[in-house]
């Protein structure tokens, strides 16, 4: 489960920190991974980089901009969020369509209270996620977890050293399977473009013949082999 705690006060957020690791330790047996970030541009900065988020904790004040937590709840739809904020900011400033928070604490924050409050929003994820239809997402088994790997943030597949990787803009992930398997499962989106690679052709940018190249977003390229090139003539410049 990836978690990510936006808060100017640091003492809140190791608060939180240890709070979900004790909570989330007792309801299940998911690995976690927390970032604890009081940047106020730490969420802007973590959808350019395509990170995981299950979990969002956000530090609210009046006259705030909902800015980048209207365009994360646009780029992570499955994900929730907690409002961390005061007693006197008036909830007509984040009760808004499309900006709502999934749970709400309010300052001072305490253990006590944010247990609470904290293990009801955790149990309500964990309920969603379990729910969840993976078919907007590959499902990574692994020993150790399983994990879901929404398709718009996977640039490509690769097969190596007798594994396969699942490629996303900054993280790697192997598991064990064919290739040939692998590509008959995928989505439609998903192209063999060599015998070692399938790309998510939403991510290219352009192919470059000559070169039997294909370049993707965020400055990511992978190989063409001549075999495949028929299938991306129409995205030939």
């Amino acid at each position: 489960m990836a978690i990510m705690v936006c808060d100017r006060d640091r003492y809140e957020c190791e608060m939180i920190h240890h709070d979900c690791v004790e909570q989330i330790a007792k309801m299940s047996d998911t690995t976690l991974k927390i970032e604890k970030n009081c940047d106020a541009n730490a969420i802007l900065a973590a959808m350019e980089n395509e990170k995981l988020i299950d979990l969002l904790y956000y530090d609210f004040c009046t006259g705030q901009s909902l800015e980048d937590l209207t365009a994360f709840r646009r780029r992570y739809k499955d994900s929730m969020v907690m409002l961390i904020t005061e007693p006197t900011v008036s909830p007509l400033e984040y009760l808004r369509p499309g900006v709502s928070p999934d749970s709400l604490v309010l300052r001072p924050l305490n253990p006590s209270t944010l247990r609470r409050t904290n293990r009801e929003f955790i149990e309500s994820f964990l309920e969603r996620f379990n729910r969840m239809e993976p078919e907007e997402s590959f499902v990574l088994n692994t020993r150790d977890e399983k994990l879901y790997i929404p398709y718009t943030n996977i640039y490509y597949f690769e097969a190596r050293d007798k594994k396969l990787f699942v490629r996303t803009k900054n993280e790697e992930y192997a598991f064990y399977g064919t290739i040939e398997t692998l590509a008959k499962n995928l989505p439609n989106q998903f192209l063999r473009c060599h015998r070692s690679y399938i790309v998510n052709s939403k991510k290219i940018l352009r192919i470059v013949n000559s070169e039997n190249f294909i370049e993707l977003t965020g400055k990511i390229g992978v190989p063409m082999s001549k075999g495949y090139k028929a299938q991306f003539a129409a995205k030939t410049i």
